[in-house]
């Protein structure tokens, strides 16, 4: 990936302000296991946003149906090689064509509007890009971790699936470390930022959205990313390059989506 290198990459930046201007608020999943089809949903809203310079908000339930489809499974929920594959073959309409239920139904199908509404979010030129590729048995290197922060200070989310602690413990809205038997596999939530600081395990805290729970906001140290992370993938657009290009161009060097934050 061409982009920004690591002595370049600013010591924080944060992408909820785009977030929140383009009206893509925090979601919640409820009881069901749906938070790898949330977390790869708002990685395409967001994409889908820059791409268009407007927001939609997309369907989870009908991302859920379409990795089903094209695997020809009925899982409630499923791994982010499955749900792209699902978007790749359906393409995913809006939230209100068909929106997320509180309980899954395996026999649920969608629409003739939202199978049509669908397909119209394919010629966007979305295209998914690995930093990691799933495995449960190795969390980091060094080479990832530089790279989710290059992917996030040049403006993406990363998608990120992790083994979660079974007892979550949080200090002042940071996820604590645990030891490798305190863990199970596992969670997935949407990084969306990062801030460097030396009182962290690991030197700093990834900012990321959380659709479990009360669906807030949260953050975990580099340590924990490099000792859990499972796997790792953003999205994009084809036109991309264009744009930064451009934006490179009028900004006179090197420029940084979303908020920078301070060390």
């Amino acid at each position: 990936m061409a982009g920004v290198e690591a002595d370049r990459l600013p010591a924080g930046i944060d992408l909820r302000g785009s977030f929140r201007r383009w009206g893509l608020t925090e979601r919640r999943q409820g009881s069901r296991g749906t938070c790898s089809a949330f977390t790869v949903a708002g990685a395409l809203e967001f994409a889908v946003a820059k791409r268009q310079g407007h927001s939609t908000r997309l369907s989870v339930e009908f991302l859920n149906w379409a990795a089903n489809k094209a695997g020809g499974d009925t899982a409630d929920g499923g791994f982010f090689s499955d749900l792209w594959n699902g978007f790749v073959a359906h393409g995913i309409c809006t939230e209100e064509t068909m929106p997320y239920v509180p309980k899954f139904d395996p026999a649920a199908q969608p629409s003739v509007e939202a199978l049509a509404d669908a397909k119209t979010r394919l010629p966007l030129g979305l295209q998914l890009h690995w930093i990691k590729e799933w495995n449960v048995n190795t969390g980091l290197t060094d080479e990832h971790l530089a790279s989710i922060k290059r992917t996030l200070a040049e403006g993406w989310p990363v998608c990120g699936g992790f083994r979660w602690p079974h007892q979550a413990k949080w200090v002042d809205g940071v996820l604590q470390m645990c030891a490798s038997n305190a863990v199970y596999d596992g969670h997935s939530v949407l990084l969306v930022g990062y801030r460097d600081d030396t009182r962290q395990p690991g030197g700093g805290v990834f900012i990321f959205r959380n659709t479990a729970g009360l669906g807030r906001d949260g953050s975990m140290p580099y340590a924990y990313a490099k000792a859990f992370m499972n796997d790792a993938a953003w999205v994009d657009h084809a036109n991309r390059n264009r744009q930064v290009t451009a934006a490179r161009s009028r900004a006179g060097g090197e420029n940084f989506p979303g908020r920078l934050l301070a060390p």
